[in-house]
């Protein structure tokens, strides 16, 4: 429905279309391998085809969505060997920066990552913002690295495997954990103990991944073998 979502504006259309795509990505609406019908969204949210092809194009650029022949866009599948990919990526990429923030950080970063850390204890573990809410806390302990660029593609990264860290929320334990490993990152940050700080970042990313990998094949199978005994009922 026009409006139901957001209110469109000729200046920026295709952008708020990649918009409103994306978060409908995200939450799941459109899951991946799902077919998106130009015409279909272009009537949904009232705009032509037009910005809505140019919006497919964007979100294709991310990652988000495959441009396939003669079947048009799909939202992107990501294997789980992929996801654990991107983790180990971040992991890369992530210490390097922390390891370069650390001497340059501030009593004013450090005091504005604490509050990060402490909005993502307070909101994260029932809130459907805690994957933004721990991008904040973790941009801004990389943030005195001045790196930006690197910042933006770690980012990124994240958005990219949001989709399936969304489903950690509702998993035990696994915000709490998340929690207490910031705060303890935050005081190895405050004792400008680098290497320590490093050690913990890495292992914070890999287990995360490695978590969410394997939460998301038992969920496979469970998907699978509940399939499987309707077959068997039919």
């Amino acid at each position: 429905m026009a409006g139901k979502d957001m209110v469109v504006q000729k200046k920026t259309i295709s952008t708020q279309v990649a918009d409103l795509i994306r978060k409908r990505i995200l939450s799941g609406e459109y899951k991946a391998g799902h077919q998106l019908r130009q015409e279909h969204i272009a009537t949904d949210i009232g705009v032509s085809r037009i910005p809505v092809r140019e919006a497919l194009h964007q979100l294709h650029s991310e990652g988000f969505v495959t441009l396939v022949s003669h079947k048009g866009a799909i939202v992107s599948k990501i294997s789980l060997e992929e996801i654990l990919e991107m983790y180990e990526l971040r992991a890369r990429i992530e210490t390097w920066l922390l390891a370069l923030a650390i001497p340059q950080m501030t009593e004013a970063d450090l005091q504005h990552a604490k509050e990060c850390a402490e909005l993502f204890g307070q909101e994260g573990q029932h809130s459907e913002y805690s994957h933004e809410l721990n991008w904040a806390f973790h941009t801004a302990l990389y943030a005195p690295s001045k790196r930006a660029a690197t910042i933006e593609m770690v980012g990124r990264i994240h958005q990219q495997i949001e989709r399936y860290t969304r489903m950690m929320v509702n998993l035990a334990g696994s915000q709490e954990k998340s929690h207490r490993e910031h705060l303890i990152l935050l005081d190895l940050c405050r004792e400008r103990d680098t290497l320590r700080a490093v050690n913990l970042l890495d292992m914070h990313i890999i287990d995360g991944g490695k978590f969410l990998v394997k939460s998301l094949s038992e969920l496979r199978d469970q998907e699978q073998s509940e399939l499987q005994r309707v077959a068997e009922k039919s």
